[in-house]
């Protein structure tokens, strides 16, 4: 399978898992939901500014640490198409896990902010490993849940600084996923059809005229 169709199968397996409980979640949901999950709330501008400094800078991360992604950032792709949705759905779903439920419930166990920050890193990041077993590459799996962790805590901050409103996160989040994917899946996948972590020529250069 090309790398191509592989990302394509990747994108629409995670957009399938996470958009069903996220759907159901919004049609159980009291009216004006959709204002608490991505409204501005002028009182906490300042997590706000935090968060666009947050999606800013790990989207130049990401662009410096992944070549195939800054090669690709503003380039059109019919792949991008399934990444808008994707980008939308797991921005909010995974704040809403990630941030909301498991911070509100470190609270409610009585942890301290900075032990909230903590469980909410360390299971973002665990959970964003995978992107290694994509890549066949211990190296991988390790940056990629090193990095997240590092992304899961500074939005974990913003969490806290917005009053536990998780609408800057999430747009945070949103942002960054909309800028470096599909790209970031598809380098994962491109590094498991290389030879020693070296990407093929034909694995990114084939990718604007169909791969």
């Amino acid at each position: 399978m090309s790398p191509i169709r592989k990302t394509l199968l990747i994108l629409s397996l995670i957009l399938f898992a996470e958009a069903i409980p996220f759907t159901f979640a919004l049609i159980g949901s009291r009216p004006g939901v959709l204002l608490r999950l991505y409204g501005f709330d002028s009182q906490f501008w300042r997590a706000w500014l935090l968060a666009a400094a947050i999606a800013l800078g790990y989207i130049a991360y990401t662009m410096r640490a992944m070549p195939l992604v800054a090669e690709h950032m503003f380039s059109w792709h019919w792949l991008k198409l399934l990444a808008i949705p994707f980008a939308i759905v797991t921005g909010t779903f995974e704040e809403l896990w990630f941030r909301k439920m498991v911070m509100d419930w470190a609270a409610g166990d009585g942890a301290s902010a900075l032990a909230q920050i903590a469980w909410s890193a360390a299971i973002f990041g665990a959970a964003h490993g995978v992107w290694g077993l994509f890549a066949r590459q211990w190296r991988v799996a390790l940056g990629a849940t090193l990095s997240t962790a590092g992304l899961g805590a500074l939005l974990g901050i913003v969490y806290l600084a917005a009053g536990r409103q998780v609408a800057p996160c999430i747009w945070s989040h949103l942002l960054i996923n909309l800028a470096i994917e599909p790209w970031l899946i598809l380098a994962a996948v491109s590094m498991a059809g290389s030879k020693g972590g070296r990407r093929r020529r034909s694995g990114t250069e084939a990718i604007l005229v169909g791969g």
